[in-house]
């Protein structure tokens, strides 16, 4: 069973003091991406990265509205993240470690064509690996690969902007926020969280 993601967006339009109101933006359209899970709350974070807002659980002040959304007892993780967190995420930083998934490509000529991710125990690229993915464990160093045909399999580092560039309804749902949070203010803003398994 995977993991999905809900909450919504509030957003505080008289400011600091004034109650939280649930905006009209809705996470229906999130897929399921657990790089963004885990780079933004810690959820799934097989890529490694430092979490921006991992557990804070349901804000105290949540809007009414909000709080109807939630319709399971399945539902754990709760976190939320403002919009002037979410401003000043680094793009551009690497994960901590490498991913605990192994990195899957499809050879088309000159190109190395993602073609999914792995995890450490999956048949495929342990088959390629042999001898040596029995006797090193899961801490390949980073740029390590296996190649049969034209498949290759790589242990590799995610950036944040990975999340980003792989994930366009995740960067249509910030630029939104980013949006909301020039007109409100970035702590007048904030994306609130819950995961499904």
């Amino acid at each position: 069973m995977g993991t999905d993601i809900a909450g919504g967006v509030e957003l505080r339009p008289l400011g600091p003091g004034s109650p939280w109101r649930l905006a009209d933006v809705g996470l229906d359209e999130l897929p399921r991406h657990y790089d963004a899970f885990g780079l933004l709350f810690g959820v799934r974070n097989f890529a490694g990265f430092t979490p921006v807002a991992p557990g804070r659980g349901l804000p105290d002040d949540a809007s009414a509205e909000l709080l109807r959304l939630r319709l399971t007892d399945d539902e754990h993780d709760h976190t939320w993240v403002t919009g002037t967190e979410l401003a000043a995420i680094d793009w551009d930083a690497p994960a901590p470690r490498v991913d605990d998934r192994i990195h899957q490509y499809q050879l088309t000529g000159d190109r190395m064509v993602p073609a999914g991710k792995s995890g450490r125990n999956g048949e495929a690229w342990h088959a390629v690996a042999g001898a040596d993915a029995d006797s090193r464990g899961s801490s390949y160093p980073e740029g390590t690969q296996w190649r049969s045909g034209s498949r290759i399999w790589r242990v590799e580092r995610l950036r944040a902007r990975d999340v980003l560039d792989a994930d366009r309804e995740l960067r249509a749902l910030l630029e939104t926020v980013r949006g909301l949070a020039g007109q409100h203010g970035g702590d007048n803003v904030r994306l609130v969280v819950w995961f499904d398994s």
